[in-house]
């Protein structure tokens, strides 16, 4: 029987807290990272694809050691861990866009270590996090609530860098140039990273631990060969994996898509990233009726049938600024109302998918998620790169290649698309008891 237990509407903004903190940094990761190294640090196309590779990379060790941590040490662990990291998650992030003066050897070293120690403490933090909403509640129908909240939250962090990232860094530096940049992108990521740990901060201390998990003892190959043995998680890893490509190509290749294929400016992409943030926070609210009403994998499915159908209407569409906006703004709203329920089906499968695998393996079954988001993002990342440089990219070019069109369109338009596709098939074949 479900606990019916009702949560606070100031212990779920408490929880929303979280993802605004992550998404604050994530964002500023996932869309502003790659324009940042390759047109306001110098950094070559090259080092800036395994950069965002390598990163992952050692992600991969992180991720399952603090899930492991956890699971070891039980759930009351959770809030201290994030009380903990809230401070250094705010530093680690800010360094990342520091540009130290350094030859240009030094130049991809700094930033590849700076990205690979945020990565770390952003999986030291965001891992607990994660696990905390099956430690909150073991309603489904309140989970559902806790992570709109979380999606929310998610897309307030996201809207706050989508709005402010390039007129702050214009306005903090004092002009256009390079070295304006440079100087205004470090004034305003010191900013973010101040008010992330004092968001983080909040979760540790609004959020009550009512379900606990003991202590596991048993072996790491043991849970993992269990975890892996529940469908449900496989298959809601995989649904995390392809929507992170989605959104990595989405946000990520923005501003190239503005002034490449819309003809634009920077801020075009900017507004473009503001546009879609807007409608994503606005659609959230929605995803509890339906889901309630369709169940959850049915309105998944849905919702990326809209996807899917907005993607196509943006390939048709082509230069047409209408026709961009409007293709978008089903693309945003129908990725808006889904948000919550990815992390709603994780849940569920760690909950309930596996008598074994149930919230007494919650940390690493959320560690192993994080990292498969991350790995996402990466591997886009690592992707997109090599699209500009195959399109022969000009940093900080007036005029581009007549190639570069069509190299970037396939990085936001097809590349998501065929992940929508999978994530359809992910779906199909989610067990048929919700």
């Amino acid at each position: 029987m479900e606990n019916r237990q009702a949560l606070s509407v100031k212990e779920k903004m408490a929880y929303g807290c979280g993802d605004a903190a992550s998404n604050m940094m994530w964002g500023m990761t996932s869309s502003y990272l790659m324009y940042y190294y390759t047109d306001i640090y110098g950094l070559p196309l090259i080092a800036v694809s395994w950069i965002l590779l390598v990163a992952r990379v050692v992600d991969a060790f992180c991720d399952p050691v603090i899930g492991y941590v956890v699971d070891r040490l039980g759930g009351l662990i959770v809030p201290r861990l994030i009380r903990v990291l809230a401070i250094p998650f705010g530093i680690t992030g800010f360094v990342c866009f520091l540009a130290l003066p350094l030859s240009p050897g030094g130049k991809v070293l700094w930033a590849g270590v700076t990205y690979i120690v945020f990565g770390a403490i952003y999986s030291c933090i965001n891992t607990p996090y994660g696990a905390l909403a099956v430690m909150i509640s073991r309603s489904a129908t309140q989970r559902v609530g806790l992570n709109a909240f979380r999606m929310m939250g998610c897309q307030a962090g996201s809207l706050l860098v989508a709005l402010l990232t390039i007129p702050a860094i214009t306005w903090l530096g004092g002009g256009e140039s390079a070295a304006q940049h440079r100087y205004g992108m470090a004034v305003y990521a010191l900013a973010l990273s101040v008010l992330c740990s004092v968001l983080w901060l909040c979760v540790a201390r609004g959020c009550t631990v009512r379900h606990p998990p003991a202590p596991v003892r048993q072996g790491l190959t043991v849970t993992l060969r269990h975890l892996c043995g529940n469908r449900q998680w496989v298959l809601s890893n995989l649904l995390a994996f392809f929507y992170f490509v989605g959104q990595a190509a989405l946000f990520g290749f923005a501003l190239y898509y503005a002034r490449v294929v819309l003809g634009g400016t920077e801020q075009l992409g900017a507004n473009i990233i503001t546009f879609i943030t807007v409608l994503l926070f606005a659609a959230v609210p929605a995803c509890l009726p339906l889901a309630r009403r369709l169940g959850t994998v049915r309105s998944g499915i849905i919702c990326l049938i809209a996807q899917g159908t907005a993607y196509l209407a943006m390939a048709v569409a082509g230069a047409s600024m209408t026709g961009f906006f409007l293709s978008v703004a089903l693309l945003a709203l129908a990725q808006g109302v889904m948000s919550p329920l990815y992390y709603t089906l994780l849940a569920q499968a760690v909950d309930d998918g596996d008598p074994r695998t149930s919230t007494g393996s919650a940390g690493l079954a959320y560690s192993i998620n994080t990292w498969v988001t991350k790995l996402a993002m990466g591997l886009t990342g690592f992707v997109l790169a090599q699209f500009l440089s195959q399109g022969h990219y000009v940093e900080n070019g007036v005029t581009q290649p007549p190639e570069l069109s069509a190299w970037i369109t396939a990085g936001f338009v097809w590349l998501p698309l065929g992940a929508v596709c999978m994530q359809v098939f992910c779906l199909l074949a989610w067990p048929a008891k919700e």
